[in-house]
């Protein structure tokens, strides 16, 4: 999924903690869920290590802008008569 990042990395982390850990990197909260030890510990795990420049730019280069994302804030028509729509664009840099 990630080969293209550093192979240190991912000898000691899963693909789910390099993005986990590149949002943290990029002071964005997160929070994420599960029911499994396994993954548990290995969100905790999340401070074991740290990307370097290359893959913050290698991951910040698949941001695909506004049309990449799934989720879109017009789920109904009613959140087109919300007092602050349009909603102001997420900026491009982190």
């Amino acid at each position: 999924m990630l080969t293209f990042l550093n192979e240190a990395i991912l000898e000691s982390a899963t693909g789910r903690q390099v993005l986990l850990k590149f949002l943290v990197q990029n002071n964005i909260a997160v929070i994420p869920k599960s029911s499994n030890p396994k993954r548990i510990q290995e969100n905790i795990n999340l401070f074991d290590f740290t990307l370097d420049d290359e893959d913050v730019k290698l991951l910040t280069g698949l941001d695909k802008g506004e049309q990449g994302r799934r989720v879109t804030l017009v789920f109904s028509q009613s959140i087109m008569n919300h007092l602050e729509y349009p909603f102001p664009r997420i900026p491009r840099d982190i």
